[in-house]
């Protein structure tokens, strides 16, 4: 048998394709290292291949063995996780939204929330048994290519909406809220960074071009929350793909540089903003910092008096059970998918919150957590990316709903939207689809490394 048969026969016992093609060229470069072995003991290339194959064992033994290291596990437990977590935020959502009209409210449409979540957790299993390794070949073209979609969209298709061009029309969908499409492009940066592997100082200037466009996009629809949230979530991929040597960098000097420049960017743009900027920027600046004071000491707008109507609520709270009769209810709060945190404690107590908000980052932290032990260096920063978009989404919306200060309008499960419903199930579909290929998309160091043999000079030195 020749080596091309034994690696065919072999590969023919594992059923996952993914893992095929990289399983072949470990077993080729190590029956190639075993060949040159026995050639340099006098055999020819022939009878030293030979040699080289029947060392390997049986084929189909050999190949049902790894098939079990290689088969895809699905993350049955996780997904069961995101379901219960939808079901109880539906719920809560149904349940506020019936308080929220008998107090005077609008309400919105439940049914359509409900439909966007069946239509979302559909969509993240079918991106669960997608091979997420395929964004990598064609990372940059599919990012420029979405950049270029949106600003069409805008262009050709753009909704203005209190004084902000933030949503595509789409015909039969009704409208698209660009920010939140704008989220895709976090696992998309991350294959670029993974793209640049092996390169010098010149990929520091590459992957701080690639954070503008998501971050122009977001402050030209006046939202430097999402401006925000894509460029920490931009800057820890970036650092955390020079902190695993990925470059030719002196890893630990410049990931401390990049730590230095996140927590000091937001305080030099707020300082020049200050000094520099034209009034309006100033006025939105303090309102974002301190919006229950503003200009003169007078609440700048409606937020502003949301924000004392939850500080009133909060403060009024039960642990179990809804606060007093006379404590505002949700109807003051126009925008109740931007508070649901705040509906839950004036209805069913702090102990619900927590719980519920207590789930959402349990989950996200387990995405963290397995995505930072990645073989598979692609996996690992794609997943962290998309982990920690929804970390930062939720840190902000936690503020929202503490009466600190008001940061954004989206949070995981939380909001009401349907294209932020469906991209955020999007997104955890590509973390479920890196838990599902853990074991079959390893990164490719040396050979033999696949199957745990060593080299034969390794051999040969032991």
């Amino acid at each position: 048998m020749n080596k091309q048969e034994y690696i065919t026969i072999l590969t023919d016992q594992i059923r996952c394709k993914m893992a095929c093609p990289e399983v072949a060229r470990e077993l080729e470069d190590h029956i190639e290292d075993q060949t040159r072995a026995f050639m340099s003991e006098g055999l020819d290339r022939a009878e030293a291949e030979e040699a080289a194959v029947k060392e390997m064992g049986n084929p189909v033994e050999t190949g049902v063995e790894l098939d079990k290291i290689h088969r895809p596990k699905m993350p049955w437990g996780t997904i069961a996780l995101i379901v219960t977590l939808s079901i109880l935020s539906c719920t809560f959502q149904f349940f506020l939204n019936q308080e929220y009209v008998n107090a005077g409210g609008d309400g919105y449409f439940m049914g359509r929330h409900i439909m966007f979540t069946v239509t979302g957790l559909m969509a993240m299993i079918g991106v669960c048994f997608a091979d997420y390794t395929r964004i990598a070949a064609r990372a940059r073209e599919l990012m420029l290519g979405w950049i270029l979609l949106i600003i069409f969209g805008r262009q050709f298709f753009g909704l203005t909406v209190n004084d902000a061009e933030r949503w595509i029309a789409i015909p039969g969908i009704q409208s698209v809220n660009v920010l939140l499409l704008l989220m895709i492009t976090v696992p998309l940066y991350a294959a670029i960074l993974y793209g640049y592997r092996g390169k010098g100082w010149s990929v520091i200037l590459k992957g701080v071009l690639w954070m503008v466009p998501g971050c122009w996009l977001s402050v030209s629809c006046n939202s430097i929350w999402m401006a925000s949230v894509l460029f920490l979530t931009y800057l820890a991929m970036l650092g955390l793909a020079v902190y695993h040597g990925w470059y030719r960098l002196p890893g630990k000097a410049v990931f401390a540089g990049i730590c230095t420049i996140a927590m000091l960017l937001p305080v030099l743009t707020a300082v020049l903003i200050w000094f520099f900027g034209a009034d309006y920027q100033k006025s939105r600046l303090l309102f974002y910092l301190a919006p229950l004071v503003g200009v003169g000491g007078e609440p700048q707008d409606q937020i502003s008096y949301e924000m004392i109507y939850v500080r009133e609520i909060l403060g009024n709270s039960r642990l179990v059970g809804a606060v007093d009769a006379g404590v505002p209810d949700i109807s003051f709060i126009p925008e109740l998918s931007d508070f649901m945190l705040v509906g839950v404690v004036r209805y069913y107590g702090r102990l619900a919150a927590v719980l519920l908000f207590g789930l959402l980052i349990f989950l996200l932290l387990h995405f963290l957590r397995i995505s930072l032990r990645q073989r598979n260096q692609l996996g690992m920063l794609m997943g962290t990316g998309c982990a920690a978009v929804f970390l930062i989404e939720a840190a902000f919306y936690l503020l929202n709903n503490s009466g600190i200060m008001y940061l954004g309008d989206y949070c995981p499960f939380f909001s009401y939207g349907g294209s932020g419903t469906i991209i955020m199930y999007i997104l955890m579909g590509i973390m479920l689809s890196i838990c599902r290929y853990q074991n079959t998309a390893p990164e490719r160091k040396t050979a033999g490394s696949l199957f745990g043999i060593r080299r034969p000079a390794e051999r040969m030195k032991g």
